[in-house]
């Protein structure tokens, strides 16, 4: 009784607190505004909000607060749109003492808590598929609580080409937002007819396909069948003046997924991050996985693992494909894999702000690296109500107190996060709405 009377108290608090703070209209004043289109930033700006949505946005001797709007001096302060990842995992845990929809919630909060307020779920569990959808269905709302999630249900596999156009078509039924498929360069892959079938079938219903690739041979492949999304960098070798034409050619997306490399490799020791005030912003949904990490006997399990040592050299190829794809012009999109069930460590919200640092390692400018977490992101999957900071889109938007165009670590300096043009908690709350 003590514990439901505490659940609702919370679940009042942050009501009444959404509420409070996302009045009709509000203006941020003396901004800088970085809008995510790849434009030079307003040096000195103001963002209006009204009903969850940018109403004006521009200098601010040329746009007018309207009377009565709450006023938000952002002196000193940089707004960029809310970060978008391409490629993420909404996924409940199997066995979570909360509900299913409560789980996936809680992890939204945690992305919105870092400021990634919307993110593609490029697949999900037999168990959550449909509390997912659910949620997507649900989030097209002014004031919203949470991180916004846009699903393909779980990836589509088949043995043979009707097996595979089958289960787009349920998936389809389901009203999922994009179909994901994977070749992982093995014996055990899918035959190119099923894999084929499931980007026409998909195509045939008006849904996009992202695959989960690693090497050249496949990436190329499925482009020449018309594949709309390349979900992970290609990793086995240097991708070649054929693939990056017939990328621009289609104007097929990248996403590089540098931290899921990262993922298996790093926990060799302790990395120096789970002592980061930053990271511990997440110790709600983290604080659980970071023991099993730190044993000895699991970090000795990683460093004796021959596909650690395989994987180092992966992320080298990937970082160095990655450059020579953005300098190419491919459009590249951030994504990261976290939150992929079974897999410990890949953080929802912190690895999202780690993949941006690697882009920029990479060769990526800041500017280039916020464009693809924002705009490119968005736009690769038709997400034309989110990405930038644009008069008519939904008020999704970070404030920092530090420019990240002088250092992208700066996209940490997290003063404030809103969606919808609702400020969202600065501690998850886990219960539904």
């Amino acid at each position: 009784m003590i514990r439901r009377a505490l659940c609702v108290a919370i679940l009042a608090a942050s009501t009444a607190l959404a509420s409070a703070q996302s009045p009709t209209t509000v203006a941020f004043t003396n901004a800088r505004i970085i809008d995510g289109t790849g434009r030079a930033p307003i040096e000195r700006g103001t963002l209006v909000v009204t009903n969850g949505r940018v109403t004006a946005v521009g200098p601010s001797a040329s746009v007018t607060v309207p009377a009565g709007a709450q006023r938000i001096d952002a002196t000193g302060k940089t707004i960029v749109p809310g970060f978008v990842n391409a490629h993420g995992h909404v996924e409940a845990q199997m066995g979570a003492a909360l509900p299913v929809r409560d789980d996936l919630i809680r992890r939204l909060r945690i992305y919105a808590l870092y400021g990634v307020t919307t993110v593609v779920s490029l697949g999900s569990s037999a168990h959550d598929e449909a509390a997912g959808i659910r949620l997507m269905q649900e989030q097209e709302r002014a004031g919203l609580d949470r991180s916004r999630v846009y699903t393909s249900g779980t990836p589509v596999e088949g043995e043979t080409a009707a097996q595979a156009r089958a289960e787009v078509a349920r998936l389809a039924d389901l009203e999922v937002y994009a179909i994901k498929f994977r070749l992982n360069g093995g014996a055990n892959d899918m035959n190119e007819a099923a894999w084929s079938a499931i980007i026409d079938e998909a195509h045939r219903r008006g849904l996009k396909t992202a695959v989960h690739i690693y090497n050249l041979k496949d990436a190329q492949g499925t482009i020449d069948k018309g594949v709309d999304v390349i979900a992970h960098s290609v990793r086995d070798q240097d991708v070649t003046p054929a693939f990056i034409a017939a990328m621009k050619q289609k104007s097929i997306p990248y996403i590089p997924t540098l931290t899921r490399e990262l993922s298996v490799f790093v926990y060799e020791t302790t990395p120096d991050f789970f002592r980061d005030p930053f990271f511990l912003r997440g110790n709600a949904l983290y604080g659980p996985q970071v023991p099993q990490l730190t044993t000895p006997e699991y970090q000795a399990r990683v460093r004796s693992n021959p596909t650690t040592a395989q994987i180092k050299k992966a992320v080298g190829q990937a970082e160095r494909n990655l450059k020579v794809l953005s300098d190419a012009g491919v459009t590249i999109a951030m994504g990261t894999d976290t939150g992929a069930g079974g897999n410990p460590g890949r953080w929802q919200g912190y690895f999202e702000h780690v993949e941006m640092e690697m882009m920029n390692k990479a060769g990526m400018t800041p500017m280039q690296v916020i464009v693809a977490s924002t705009s490119n992101a968005a736009r690769i999957f038709g997400l034309s109500q989110v990405g930038t900071l644009e008069t008519g889109k939904w008020a999704d938007l970070v404030v920092l107190s530090a420019n990240p165009l002088e250092n992208i670590r700066n996209t940490r300096a997290i003063d404030s996060v809103w969606i919808a043009g609702a400020r969202q908690a600065d501690v998850p709350v886990t219960q539904s709405r």
